[in-house]
């Protein structure tokens, strides 16, 4: 997932879409977690949406390789 083909950009994007998604996760009622703040539990969705969508649009930025073929 953190590969060398992508550039530093992508590399952020999907570094923060990971802690994005894995803290919406946490904080969703999927859980449980007892004493969880009502504004922790209703910005649990919006966060795994973000989260997801800033791992796939990190799949788009990938350095170039050419070969130098002669």
């Amino acid at each position: 997932m953190f590969s060398n083909r992508q550039t530093t950009t992508g590399k952020w994007l999907a570094y923060l879409g990971l802690w994005m998604f894995a803290a919406g996760f946490a904080f969703s009622e999927i859980i449980g977690i007892e004493g969880t703040p009502s504004l922790l539990r209703s910005a649990s969705i919006p966060m795994i949406v973000i989260g997801l969508l800033m791992l796939i649009i990190s799949n788009f930025f990938n350095e170039e390789r050419y070969k130098n073929e002669g």
